[in-house]
């Protein structure tokens, strides 16, 4: 039985393009934490009302995730319409200009270590599919997977929302426990850092890396940006005449 030339799918592919979701989970996570816990930390110990909290907090989830969702589906738009317009460029050049096309296919395959022989052999086999031949020359001369051009799915601006909302809730959960307004920051600071540690730990396991040694990477991190985000607005606007600005309290 003759089977058809295609480009190769496999199952393995799509997997793995589902577990590369970690990268919206982990950026939207932290921005969320980290944001929303330094706006709703500054609120709180400047205003001392809850309700100035949750205004600002759930306006800040609100603001930041349609904006992380937004940004996500135009910046991959426009990455699909480069790596287009590229195969595009390269699909008119095999028209005009095939016998340069063929050459340079064959000079890739000699580098990979093919003798000219077999490697004009292998590129006179792909004329004959000429989509294939595209996509091997796509590979090769530009490093790009023509099929990102196809991947026009919603499932990353929703996933980056998602993170960053969640994300947002960790520290505004601890203004709902009948504690003080310090204690409630102080608890918030412990949600936003266990937040940090699991969504590492969980981008851990599926990078078959330590989980552990993961989660306390992406909390230090997040810490780190906190704690630089908090000396910015405590010693910054004094040089310019203007009171510190209490981020993260």
């Amino acid at each position: 039985m003759q089977v058809r030339p295609r480009i190769p799918d496999t199952q393995q592919r799509r997997s793995l393009e589902k577990r590369r979701s970690i990268r919206e989970i982990v950026f939207g996570m932290q921005d969320g934490i980290l944001t929303t816990l330094g706006i709703i930390t500054g609120v709180g110990v400047a205003e001392g009302a809850r309700s100035a909290v949750f205004i600002s907090g759930f306006l800040a989830l609100l603001a930041g995730a349609l904006s992380m969702g937004v940004g996500e589906y135009l910046g991959r738009k426009a990455e699909r319409e480069v790596v287009a317009a590229t195969i595009d460029l390269e699909r008119r050049e095999m028209a005009d200009d095939p016998q340069g096309e063929f050459t340079e296919q064959v000079a890739f395959y000699k580098l990979k270590g093919f003798s000219s022989e077999e490697a004009e052999m292998i590129v006179r086999r792909l004329t004959q599919h000429p989509e294939i031949f595209l996509y091997e020359m796509v590979r090769d001369e530009f490093g790009i997977d023509p099929r990102e051009a196809e991947e026009t799915g919603l499932r990353a601006p929703l996933s980056i929302a998602g993170s960053f909302a969640f994300g947002s809730l960790l520290p505004i959960v601890a203004f709902t426990l009948p504690l003080s307004i310090g204690g409630s920051t102080l608890v918030s600071l412990l949600f936003a850092v266990t937040g940090l540690f699991t969504v590492g730990y969980y981008a851990g396991t599926l990078s078959e890396r330590n989980p552990l040694g993961k989660g306390f990477e992406v909390a230090l991190y997040g810490c780190g940006v906190f704690i630089i985000s908090y000396l910015a607005g405590h010693f910054i606007p004094p040089l310019f005449g203007h009171a510190p600005v209490a981020v993260g309290g």
